[in-house]
């Protein structure tokens, strides 16, 4: 007895050391499912290690089926993801204790969403019974675009989820009653430069807010001109540090076209620098105070550029 139980301890001994060298070779998720599939005393290791690798629909399945600690997290996630009809199937065949929610969300994710979509006389309903059966992300979006009178209570449910901050981007593009709690929640999830931009392009409320966190980050001329743009209380100081870092033709152009109170400055910037044609037609084009003085230099710039090609080929 005494050796079995030995012998016993000596295979979890060897299941360790081999799941500790995997760790450090940072294991794929295929590596992670075959653990999950085949190796029982560590399944639950290996589950937990898949869920943090941003796991796919088919490594959500695996934990589902094999690791029943991390049934319900995984499901949960399967449902933020979308299921596929493929993989409810999966589960009402494998997972007795998920069987009857998968049967319900195969329903709606196979009928409701495109019922909505195709028949605008019946889509008040559905979407209510849509809203009352777990809906995911793709579901909500469905409601808001296409069933006006419930777009807030299925806006609210929405921005209850965890979404990344993609999502919400996505959301403040899309959605303008949505922009500001979007916005909102964007700013508590560590905003990156992007998303900042985002937010002072498109939610006023919070252009100073995300502007002065954006000042915070390591800077491109990008997100200065942003600020420059946008947030008026924070020109000057954005302006100073883009000149501090030397700016473009492209960012003086940018400039000149969208930001009056420094358009003068950076024409005269330009003009320093030797503005090439393609910067003098970018004005033209759309910078209407500057169009005659551009169009002359352009002018001048092509009759010389003409004079000297003949020369070269005389």
């Amino acid at each position: 007895m005494s050796s079995v139980h030995d012998s016993e301890e000596q295979v979890i001994e060897t299941l360790v050391e081999v799941w500790e060298k995997l760790l450090d070779e940072n294991p794929a998720n295929n590596d992670l499912r075959n653990i999950i599939h085949h190796i029982e005393p560590l399944r639950e290791l290996a589950g937990r290690k898949l869920l943090e690798q941003e796991p796919s629909n088919l490594d959500l399945r695996y934990i589902i089926a094999y690791v029943e600690p991390l049934r319900e997290e995984a499901w949960g996630k399967l449902l933020e993801q979308n299921p596929s009809k493929k993989d409810l199937r999966f589960i009402i065949d494998h997972v007795k204790s998920l069987r009857e929610r998968a049967v319900s969300k195969l329903l709606v994710n196979d009928y409701l969403r495109d019922w909505i979509k195709r028949f605008s006389d019946l889509r008040l309903g559905l979407a209510k019974k849509l809203l009352d059966r777990d809906p995911s992300v793709v579901d909500l979006w469905c409601v808001i675009k296409y069933v006006e009178p419930l777009q807030e209570v299925a806006g609210r449910k929405l921005l209850e989820k965890n979404l990344s901050n993609a999502d919400l981007r996505c959301i403040i593009h899309e959605f303008l009653f949505l922009r500001l709690a979007a916005g909102y929640k964007i700013l508590e999830q560590e905003p990156s430069n992007k998303d900042l931009r985002c937010i002072i392009r498109c939610v006023e409320p919070l252009r100073e807010e995300a502007g002065k966190k954006l000042l915070e980050k390591g800077l491109s001329n990008k997100d200065l001109r942003c600020i420059i743009e946008y947030v008026e209380p924070l020109r000057a100081e954005a302006w100073k540090k883009l000149l501090e870092k030397g700016p473009t033709g492209e960012d003086l152009e940018y400039i000149i076209e969208w930001v009056e109170p420094l358009r003068e400055e950076a024409w005269n910037m330009l003009l320093e620098k030797g503005p090439s044609n393609e910067d003098l037609a970018c004005i033209i084009r759309y910078t209407k105070p500057l169009q005659v003085e551009a169009q002359e230099m352009l002018d001048k710039k092509e009759r010389r550029d003409s004079l000297l090609e003949k020369i070269l080929n005389s």
